[in-house]
């Protein structure tokens, strides 16, 4: 295993960018790359709608930031965090996407290819209805959504980089 295998960050968008407040995990997965925002060697995943489909894109990531749309009967906009059993105990109900990242998940520890750690950040949609613009509820709320992915990902980063300085005092 190299260096930098030691702690692989992903971060995945989930969403339907055709459905309104659907695409806000996609957009803002967009947002983050288009504005180099991103620290070097996390690797951006679009996700879209694509369930099992994203097995050999996910393979080999230990860390996965997970960017969606999530209903939990919270006003619209409001900002959501899971992780660890939180998670794996969220209803499928609760995201248009969950059911097909639940399945994802199976399959990666199926192949024992799961991440060691997944988190998921969402935001309550006010509509899923067809449309290509954001409400703006959740508009407002896609730069709390991206600044709580920076925060995930530098914590991430810096374990990283940790790991990667006492693997190369131990490992010549």
């Amino acid at each position: 295993m190299s260096r930098t295998e030691l702690l692989q960050i992903g971060v995945l968008g989930l969403g339907n960018l055709m459905r309104t407040d659907d695409a806000a995990g996609m957009l803002a997965l967009r947002r983050l790359t288009e504005n180099g925002r991103l620290p070097r060697g996390i690797e951006a995943i679009e996700g879209g709608t694509l369930g099992l489909d994203l097995l050999h894109a996910l393979h080999g990531i230990s860390h996965l930031l997970v960017l969606d749309a999530v209903d939990t009967g919270a006003d619209p906009g409001t900002l959501v965090r899971f992780q660890g059993q939180e998670l794996a105990n969220l209803p499928t109900s609760k995201s248009v996407h969950l059911l097909g990242l639940a399945d994802l998940m199976d399959a990666l520890r199926l192949m024992e290819a799961s991440p060691t750690e997944v988190v998921l950040l969402g935001v309550q949609p006010e509509s899923t209805d067809w449309g290509t613009v954001l409400t703006p509820e959740v508009e407002a709320a896609q730069s709390g959504l991206i600044e709580a992915a920076l925060k995930q990902v530098a914590q991430w980063d810096e374990d990283r980089s940790a790991l990667m300085a006492i693997r190369s005092l131990v490992v010549p």
